[in-house]
């Protein structure tokens, strides 16, 4: 299995799946049903799924899935396609294009190739963690801004509090230029091509983060979870240009600030 043939397959199915999302996008008569976790789900979500689901199991029948609407399947194979149909969905209903579709490919657990399809901005980024494109071109993160220039991005700055310590990153917030909540996985793609230095989430799912520890780690930044460990066995995620993550770890784990 090469680069090349998982590029191209999901390539494939970002131009099918993007149909029915963007069949709904906008749509003032969307409708949207709460999970028990109080988190939004529409038909273009399940629907996605279900797409990339079928597809996979056509290609790859030896894989296992998982993902965000459905069942794991095969838990115990080798490789596993890891699945978030639309990152972002209440970004996605409020009519905002700042989500996208998250496929990512894992080896014995760990991220091994990311994709993510923004349908709204036309726009697709990969990486197989040595290389990050988007729509074919290469792209890199920044490596020459300090802390005091660098923009801070995180989804929800009201979710940093509930799941982490909210003292210290409003000393972060302090010690930055600006802060901006273009998040979900649009956050790590500003990050990736150089426009953002610093993405924050306080608590994720496997679905939101396998897929962008490739794409980070071939665009030259770093990415851990809040503690600075192995982000694919985490549950949140700090994400920096790779000269300031050492610098923000500090101030986010700081006990006293």
């Amino acid at each position: 299995m090469q680069f090349d043939e998982f590029d191209e397959f999901t390539r494939k199915l970002s131009t099918e799946t993007q149909k029915i999302i963007l069949s709904l996008y906008e749509d003032p008569d969307l409708e949207i049903e709460l999970k028990g976790d109080e988190t939004p789900v529409t038909f273009a979500d399940r629907e996605t799924e279900r797409q990339i689901r079928e597809a996979i199991q056509v290609v790859f029948p030896d894989h296992g899935i998982k993902g965000e609407e459905y069942p794991n399947i095969n838990p115990n194979s080798a490789f596993t396609w890891v699945i978030d149909p639309i990152d972002g969905t209440k970004t996605y209903t409020a009519g905002c294009p700042l989500f996208g579709t998250m496929i990512a490919l894992m080896k014995e657990g760990e991220p091994i190739f990311g994709c993510i399809n923004f349908p709204a901005l036309g726009k697709r980024i990969i990486s197989d963690s040595k290389t990050t494109a988007v729509n074919g071109r290469v792209v890199k993160a920044s490596t020459n801004r300090q802390l005091k220039d660098a923009i801070l991005l995180t989804t929800d700055q009201a979710d940093i509090a509930r799941h982490q310590n909210g003292d210290a990153f409003a000393k972060l917030v302090a010690a930055t230029r600006f802060t901006r909540t273009w998040g979900d996985c649009y956050g790590y793609y500003l990050l990736a091509t150089g426009n953002a230095d610093i993405m924050l989430d306080p608590e994720m799912s496997p679905w939101d983060i396998m897929a962008l520890v490739p794409i980070i780690r071939g665009s030259g930044a770093k990415i851990t979870d809040w503690e600075g460990g192995n982000p694919a066995t985490g549950n949140s995620i700090v994400a920096t240009s790779p000269n300031l993550h050492g610098e923000v770890l500090q101030i986010l784990n700081a006990s006293n600030v």
